[in-house]
């Protein structure tokens, strides 16, 4: 185990990419979503999702995300980091669609590495 700090790249590497585990949750919770990818970027972070056909999210939803997802921090949810392989995934992911199509087509043989933050 290491400390990271946000001064580093890595720290800031792990900081957006919980980030997104984050907004995940909220996206899923709040709007029904689906979530597909949503990796860390350099200054940031995203999670595309799908809240079906005709469904968005535009600046009105803004607060609510603001303020759901500044509830989880405040909870200090549990990260749970599993590895597992692509058939457990396809289990575990089995009730969305893009996630198991992604694990499908584009998941090999070796291990994966699935993360959950929940309350």
């Amino acid at each position: 185990m290491s400390i990271l700090k946000f001064d580093d790249e890595e720290g800031k590497v792990v900081f957006w990419h919980s980030s997104a585990h984050v907004l995940g949750e909220v996206l899923e919770q709040t709007y029904g979503s689906y979530l597909t990818i949503g990796p860390p970027l350099n200054n940031g972070f995203y999670y595309d999702s799908f809240m079906g056909e005709g469904a968005s999210i535009g600046e009105g939803d803004y607060a609510n995300i603001e303020s759901s997802y500044a509830a989880c921090v405040k909870a200090k949810q549990p990260f749970e980091r599993l590895v597992v392989t692509k058939e457990e995934a396809l289990e575990l992911f089995a009730y969305n669609p893009f996630k198991s199509q992604l694990i499908a087509t584009k998941v090999l043989s070796r291990p994966l590495h699935v993360i959950f933050c929940y309350l």
